[in-house]
């Protein structure tokens, strides 16, 4: 220890520079840092998300989970792989070394799921937004007596979604559950041979009452804008159609 002393005081203007790089060094990193509240010194972490609803974690696990990991687990630089298999949600983490940028291993990982063949039920893997401080929040939306599972589900996806998007600093917004709105058609075959139509003409005519047709202007003052509204919007707003003979038919939609 002395000895180091005696030199230091010796070489003192060896010190000073080696002082003065030591601090320029230190500057350069300090202005590239990336500085988060909680800064995660980890390697590239790509999160593979898959859902479908319905399955079990059982079926999650060997349709969903397992095909993914046969395709990303020749990545190159990957580390580490980890997934959990829960009811209608698959999650894939991969660690990869500390040759990529997480940039590099996003795109390699996208390169894996574009040769990935159908999963079942046409599920489709996302990857999650990049985050280093990783999952931050969860909340459970409860909704007042009446309020179905359907209402709020509308509710989060349309409303609480895009607001909590538009907060500074918020990655992305995952839901999770409920149940979307959707419009059944229930045919019954009889009917269709009775009025003499096909399968496809039901589904031609549900296509054509289901859009908004553009107009023109007519030159008024002021000028009124003219279009066809086709779109349905309610189980109520049934256009009837016509069948060969001129006679008019209504399709029953169920919701």
């Amino acid at each position: 220890m002395n000895a180091i002393i005696v030199f230091a005081l010796r070489m003192r203007a060896l010190m000073l520079a080696l002082f003065a790089l030591v601090m320029i060094a230190g500057f350069i990193d300090f202005i590239r840092l990336n500085i988060e509240a909680y800064p995660d010194p980890v390697p590239p972490l790509v999160d593979i998300v898959t859902q479908n609803p319905g399955q079990s974690a059982e079926e999650i696990e060997r349709y969903i989970t397992i095909p993914i990991e046969v395709h990303v687990a020749t990545a190159p630089y990957l580390s580490a792989m980890r997934t959990i298999s829960l009811f209608g949600l698959s999650d894939v983490k991969l660690q990869f070394t500390y040759d990529l940028t997480y940039e590099e291993a996003e795109q390699r990982v996208l390169n894996r799921l574009s040769q990935l063949p159908a999963l079942q039920n046409q599920a489709q893997p996302t990857i999650s937004p990049w985050s280093p401080t990783g999952e931050i929040y969860r909340y459970q939306l409860v909704g007042p007596p009446g309020y179905s599972v359907m209402d709020l589900k509308t509710l989060q996806d349309w409303v609480i979604a895009r607001r909590f998007r538009a907060v500074s600093g918020v990655i992305d917004v995952t839901g999770w559950g409920g149940r979307t709105k959707t419009f059944e058609i229930q045919i019954d075959r009889q009917k269709l041979v009775a009025y003499g139509l096909t399968l496809p003409q039901v589904l031609q005519t549900l296509n054509n009452s289901n859009i908004n047709v553009g107009g023109n202007n007519r030159q008024y003052r002021p000028a009124i804008c003219c279009r066809a509204r086709r779109r349905t919007y309610s189980v109520d707003e049934r256009h009837p159609n016509h069948n060969a003979d001129g006679s008019k038919w209504e399709p029953g939609i169920s919701q």
